[in-house]
């Protein structure tokens, strides 16, 4: 439980050193990831990618993905995967984000750079 609290922290206080962080490559791939659970999913892009993905495991755990499918860049093809499922991603530093949910009454994907 502690290290869950410490890494949260970290998490957020990474989030605030960094509001200048820079994108993930805007690179076109073939993306291929099935309909299945989410966090198997964020972990097969961010391989495929090699970017780190950051989430609370019991934020993300409670939800499936429909899956992204084309030739698509990191963001779209995370954008597809977390359409949905009332999360969104904002970047921690370069080739890294993290994973949150949508403040309340707002059921578009929130993206902050």
């Amino acid at each position: 439980m502690r290290i869950g609290v410490v890494a949260a922290a970290v998490c957020l206080s990474i989030v605030g050193i960094s509001a200048g962080a820079e994108a993930v490559p805007a690179t076109r791939q073939p993306t291929n990831i099935a309909a299945q659970e989410l966090a198997p999913a964020l972990q097969t892009l961010a391989r495929e990618r090699d970017v780190q993905v950051v989430y609370r495991s019991e934020l993300v755990g409670v939800h499936r993905t429909r899956g992204a499918s084309g030739n698509l860049t990191f963001e779209e093809a995370l954008t597809q995967l977390l359409n949905g499922t009332g999360l969104t991603y904002r970047y921690l530093a370069e080739g890294a984000i993290t994973i949150v949910a949508i403040p309340s009454g707002n059921s578009d994907i929130i993206v902050s750079h």
